[in-house]
């Protein structure tokens, strides 16, 4: 099927017709035929008008869990695609903390065969140690052969800084890519960011230092052994510090920050909503501050969803008792139009395209003649209600459920496909 997009504006500041209002014909084969700003009269099997609405390469989210297997009362891999989808993500990293822990082929065939789909890739993370004991490596090879591109320590309860060493020398064999949480997990017993909110509720406060002690441990790994290394969920000033002296060390270290962190300060805590008990806890507004400069000076390389469902019980509790996380994928988009007001949208764009996709090393999907397309189609003006009607997500522990947002998207193509989201 041949497919014409006609009148969309180019957001992809790296192509010759950014901001420019084109139309686009893909051949049968999903390629990109011809762009011109001129009408194109071609017989085509499907023809899509969006009004000047903007057009982007694919995004990818760097993190989300979906809790499949195990936990498929919170969310599964058929819900958690569909969400992506409609939600304008072409890529999705998946978190390893399931049950069981993804760790062997078989779970990796698992996820493939049931992910399997027209228009989102999903790329699962593997526990780097046999369910997370930080002692056991697991068949890391063995995982790779089978299209393992990310391996985590994230969710270890034992870590050890020869551990940490070892898979980078691992990994280093490979060019694979270790995820890390940094936190030291002896100062992290808390529940909030430690501070003078955390102080007046009587909340239990998580200190900067147990982000930046593991963080300077890591870095201080890499730069002795090499290899490639990956921060997820920065959420101080002191890391943004960290992580752009390690870049101009050159060391081959990348970052990521969830959305909500560059949105929500700690004093949303003092109602006790369980909803903004998240994991890296929300910080101050200096921490926010320095955050948007990471993002503007390239220290931050991604910003991800860090989507984490989680079922009602363990939401409507007493705050110390609730579990951490946030469901984001579907509000991602607006959040992003509403950080645009403090970062260029263009910028923001290649932290969720571009710049995740150099990090995996998959091909990007460039807006010229030749290319194969898969694109995201986005309205920033658009405008939508966002309740438990429209979402997509089989838990409901999202701050902005009954918001009225805006920035919508509009379809995503890949190949000569296309979904066109209602």
């Amino acid at each position: 099927m041949s497919l014409l997009i006609n009148s969309v504006k180019v957001s992809d500041n790296t192509s010759k017709y950014f901001n420019s209002k084109v139309n686009i014909l893909i051949d049968s084969k999903g390629y990109i035929k011809k762009i011109s700003k001129k009408k194109i009269s071609a017989k085509v099997k499907k023809k899509v008008d969006f009004n000047s609405k903007s057009i982007s390469e694919s995004w990818l989210d760097f993190r989300a869990n979906f809790c499949d297997p195990g936990y498929e009362y919170k969310e599964d891999l058929h819900s958690g695609i569909k969400l992506a989808i409609n939600s304008g993500f072409l890529d999705v990293i998946i978190t390893p903390n399931t049950n069981p822990v993804i760790q062997t082929k078989s779970d990796i065939s698992y996820i493939q065969e049931k992910s399997h789909n027209n228009f989102c890739n999903i790329h699962p993370c593997a526990a780097i140690t046999k369910n997370f004991n930080g002692k056991e490596m697991n068949d890391i090879i063995d995982l790779h052969n089978a299209g393992v591109k990310v391996f985590s320590n994230t969710f270890s309860g034992i870590e050890s800084s020869e551990m940490i060493m070892n898979s980078l020398l691992y990994l280093k064999q490979i060019n694979s890519l270790l995820i890390s949480r940094p936190v030291d997990k002896t100062f992290s017993n808390g529940v909030v960011n430690d501070g003078f909110h955390s102080n007046t509720v009587g909340l239990k406060g998580i200190p900067r230092i147990s982000e930046s002690i593991a963080l300077k441990r890591d870095l201080s790994i890499l730069e002795y052994v090499g290899g490639r290394i990956h921060f997820s969920g920065i959420s101080t000033k002191e890391s943004v510090s960290l992580i752009r002296e390690a870049k101009k060390k050159k060391l081959n270290v990348t970052c990521d920050v969830p959305i909500y962190n560059l949105l929500l300060d700690d004093s949303n805590i003092t109602g006790f909503d369980t909803n903004f008990k998240v994991d890296p806890p929300l910080r101050d507004k200096e921490d926010i501050n320095a955050l948007i400069d990471g993002i503007k000076d390239g220290t931050i390389d991604v910003i991800a969803s860090h989507h984490q469902p989680q079922d009602v019980d363990t939401k409507k509790c007493e705050f110390e008792k609730a579990n951490f996380g946030i469901i984001s994928i579907q509000t991602f988009f607006s959040n992003i139009v509403e950080l645009s007001r403090k970062i260029p949208l263009d910028i923001l764009l290649k932290t969720f395209s571009s710049k995740p996709k150099e990090i995996l090393g998959i091909e990007r999907s460039s807006i010229s003649e030749g290319s194969k397309a898969s694109f995201t189609i986005f309205n920033s003006d658009g405008s939508w209600d966002y309740d438990e009607k429209i979402n997509l997500s089989k838990s409901i522990n999202s701050p902005w459920l009954n918001w009225s947002l805006k920035g919508r998207v509009e379809a995503v193509i890949k190949g000569n496909k296309i979904k066109e989201i209602i």
